[in-house]
């Protein structure tokens, strides 16, 4: 099995496509915002709070009259928690805290310090303060965050546009009725979530049959309004797979087959955009199934991230012990999946490329390094989740081809 590793792969990829440039930004109101990539750091309009205000229900008091453990009758006003603290006063008690008396006076704990249970202002976040960083992906507590800071939108990356062009004279639509040798355009469906997790405005074509003249027309069409074009099967060299041929003839192809498995005859090449002036990043998406979602994983997640900015994150890798031997090819970069039955233990499941079933059914992957000939059976390792999009893009998961000392 021959190509270049992803590393190299990947170099030359993008060293043909320029860069590639980041994607432009728009506004976006607050609450529209989870999941979106900050354009530029996110700088708070107000203070918050605007004014010292009470953290607790209780009483503000001048914190210099109370050294004898005692306010007197006009020494205090009642406040709320959030209530801006009355001029003159500097600390509250707790309501919990007073004792009440008949003339009036209330009785203290001891001398109050300046300061007590009240927020100054800022406390939560100072005007002109970074409140969420540029390149960070929106959580529910950022959207909080910006809007204590007085923001009713921000400024965040579009959406890149990523457009799916199934092929196959034997590929049906979802709901048809099969015939013999038909299959369904389930990768379609698979990769066009995953490339939406991942912030991308995704398109699916209709399926293409296995013409070249047809590929080439939707795939010119799809390079002049998208961000990445993929395309769904053809990208091997067998009779019926025009892909390369089509990327040639409307660009150029910079890679075509990579040390991996699954994913080997993937390519990754460049397609002439609007006006021919556009460099367009395309990928030929191998047909198996665990060999699509490999290869987007490996490379189109990584250039989508790169095109809105976004800043670097790292997988969480889980320790396991194998259940079984997992040998591997030297020479080959190998993603294994691995069922994780909550006892410690790392299942391999099939390693067909083809087996939807085994990626229904992962709980993480196993990456083993081209230098790596594999493990056995009670082997300690290191395994990467896939419950959330970039699980394979997240480089290794270990050093030494996923052994994990002990």
């Amino acid at each position: 099995m021959g190509g270049p590793s992803v590393g190299t792969a990947t170099a030359l990829w993008r060293a043909a496509l320029g860069g590639p440039p980041l994607v432009g930004s728009e506004p976006v109101p607050v609450p529209d915002a989870a999941g979106r990539v900050t354009a530029g750091p996110v700088l708070a309009r107000l203070s918050a709070p605007a004014v010292p205000c009470s953290a607790m229900d209780g009483i503000a008091v001048t914190a210099a009259d109370t050294a004898g453990g005692t306010v007197a009758a006009d020494g205090f006003e009642v406040v709320d928690t959030g209530d801006p603290i009355p001029p003159g006063r500097d600390a509250v008690v707790m309501r919990e805290h007073l004792r009440r008396r008949p003339d009036g006076t209330v009785g203290l704990p001891g001398p109050v310090p300046a300061g007590q249970h009240v927020r100054p202002v800022g406390e939560a976040v100072r005007a002109g303060a970074e409140v969420v960083p540029a390149g960070r992906v929106l959580r529910p507590a950022d959207l909080a965050a910006a809007a204590t800071g007085g923001l009713r939108t921000v400024e965040v990356r579009r959406r890149p546009v990523v457009t799916v062009v199934p092929t196959g004279d034997e590929v049906r639509p979802l709901g048809a009725d099969l015939g013999p040798g038909e299959l369904l355009d389930t990768n379609s469906i698979m990769l066009a979530a995953t490339l939406r997790a991942w912030g991308a405005d995704v398109r699916v074509t209709g399926i293409q049959p296995d013409l070249p003249e047809r590929i080439r027309d939707t795939v010119r069409s799809a390079a002049r309004d998208s961000d990445l074009v993929l395309v769904l099967a053809g990208s091997s060299a067998g009779r019926d797979d025009h892909t390369a041929g089509v990327v040639r003839g409307l660009g150029s192809v910079v890679v075509h087959g990579v040390a991996i498995r699954p994913g080997h005859p993937v390519l990754l090449g460049t397609l002439h955009g609007a006006g021919g002036r556009v460099v367009v990043p395309v990928v030929g998406v191998p047909g198996y199934p665990a060999a699509a979602a490999l290869s987007v994983e490996l490379f189109a997640l990584p250039l989508l991230a790169d095109l809105q900015g976004r800043n670097p994150e790292r997988r969480p890798s889980v320790p396991a012990r194998l259940c079984g031997a997992v040998p591997s090819r030297p020479g080959v970069e190998e993603y294994v999946l691995v069922a994780l039955p909550g006892d410690g233990t790392a299942v391999p499941l099939s390693r067909g490329a083809g087996s939807q079933s085994a990626l229904a059914r992962a709980d993480a992957v196993l990456r083993i390094d081209a230098g790596c000939a594999g493990h056995e059976a009670g082997d300690a390792v290191l395994v990467q989740p896939v419950d959330q999009p970039g699980w394979a893009g997240a480089g290794p998961v270990a050093e030494g081809g996923g052994r994990l000392a002990v």
